[in-house]
């Protein structure tokens, strides 16, 4: 059996796709949500619930796991991170799903950051106040709290989930500061949005299609509003890492063959 780590959009479609192909797979989600939309896949197991070390290792004892397809988001650091520990200690194949990164347009308006901090400090040096945030809940408090935005307001576009919801609220947000929106959504949508919140600037990932991080950013310049765009963590060169389906079911394969 294959432990597929799904946290995305991709994931399930992999499991869908691995066991078209005769591939036995245990897939894990971290949220009920996600959970949900897996069970909707004929013939995949299901764990559901947020996995940290030791929950992980028994998972991969319990079902015989004999490989890891890691098709979490890609700024889901952390349990990339473990998956590849556990990988290593138990002597297991590993395998990296790579979501497609989206080319975006040249613009003086469009500024890459590498981490969290940097995000704080570009806001600062551009001195806006109106900050419109799609950035997931990770981070959100970080960024909200941060002493170099005391002066900023924010809007928070998240999934329209509870935990999302209660991540705003303990972030500071008030509830007219929050729009629960599935994504990805359509650029005019996003134009719509960053019009009616008086945003003075965007605030996201690059998160490929999948994220609909085109549309966020093509409506910002569009409206030439600047965007600082948290580039995706550096992979491992080490890592085996794919972007192509069939490149993971031919993995797979060979790993229950084993």
């Amino acid at each position: 059996m294959i432990l597929l780590l799904a946290g995305t959009k991709e994931g399930r479609e992999l499991a869908s796709s691995l066991v078209n192909a005769g591939i036995k797979v245990l897939a894990s989600a971290a949220t009920p949500y996600g959970g949900a939309l897996l069970r909707e896949i004929p013939g995949v197991v299901v764990k559901t619930g947020r996995l940290d070390a030791a929950g992980l290792e028994r998972l991969l004892d319990k079902h015989r796991i004999k490989g890891i397809v890691d098709a979490t988001h890609p700024f889901a650091e952390e349990i990339t991170r473990l998956a590849r520990q556990a990988a290593q200690k138990g002597g297991r194949p590993y395998l990296r799903w790579e979501r497609p990164r989206t080319p975006l347009p040249e613009s003086d308006l469009l500024y890459r950051v590498e981490d969290w901090n940097a995000v704080a400090e570009m806001i600062s040096e551009l001195q806006v106040r109106r900050l419109f945030l799609t950035i997931g809940i990770n981070h959100l408090e970080f960024i909200a709290k941060h002493p170099l935005l005391a002066h900023c307001s924010f809007t928070a576009r998240v999934a329209p989930l509870p935990g999302a919801l209660s991540a705003c609220l303990q972030a500071g947000l008030k509830p007219q500061q929050i729009i629960a929106l599935q994504y990805p959504g359509s650029r005019e949508l996003n134009i719509a949005l960053l019009k009616h919140f008086q945003a003075e600037a965007l605030v996201t990932k690059e998160s490929g299609s999948q994220g609909g991080v085109m549309e966020k950013v093509g409506a910002a310049l569009n409206l030439e509003i600047p965007v600082v765009l948290v580039e995706r963590p550096p992979g491992d060169a080490a890592i085996s890492a794919v972007s192509d389906p069939e490149a993971v079911i031919s993995w797979a394969k060979i790993v229950e063959g084993m």
